[in-house]
């Protein structure tokens, strides 16, 4: 996997988090993600976690990435019902805060792929309506 990429799974941050899921409930993503819709300014490797999260719930509410990774089927294979609507709600939120206003989009900008970023949350983002 390369260790920087557009897609939510395609950085290290997302990589280490997708290791971890399998030790994680529902109850453990919503913090992260009411703490990254309320922050001003998130850095980069919260950004990505955040990403990833929302992808988690995204999937969990039955609209999965083209590509999911198997750590994200194998978590929702093993919890009770889906994430509720407050929560994907919150997790939309955190999506559109990173692509706003986060060190990731800065870091995108100067990358130069901002817009192919973007559109990849935004997809993410109507995933979650």
């Amino acid at each position: 996997m390369p260790g920087w990429g557009t897609g939510s799974f395609e950085n290290e941050e997302a990589q280490n988090f997708l290791g971890q899921l399998n030790s994680l409930g529902v109850d453990d993503l919503s913090p992260i993600l009411a703490r990254a819709a309320d922050q001003e300014y998130m850095d980069a490797p919260e950004s990505s976690v955040v990403i990833v999260i929302a992808e988690i719930v995204a999937a969990a509410c039955g609209n999965p990435p083209e590509a999911m990774p198997s750590q994200i089927a194998e978590w929702i294979a093993k919890i009770e019902g889906s994430p509720s609507s407050k929560m994907s709600e919150l997790a939309r939120r955190a999506v559109e805060k990173v692509r706003i206003n986060s060190e990731l989009k800065d870091l995108w900008l100067e990358a130069e792929g901002l817009n192919e970023w973007s559109a990849s949350l935004r997809d993410l983002e109507k995933r979650l309506a």
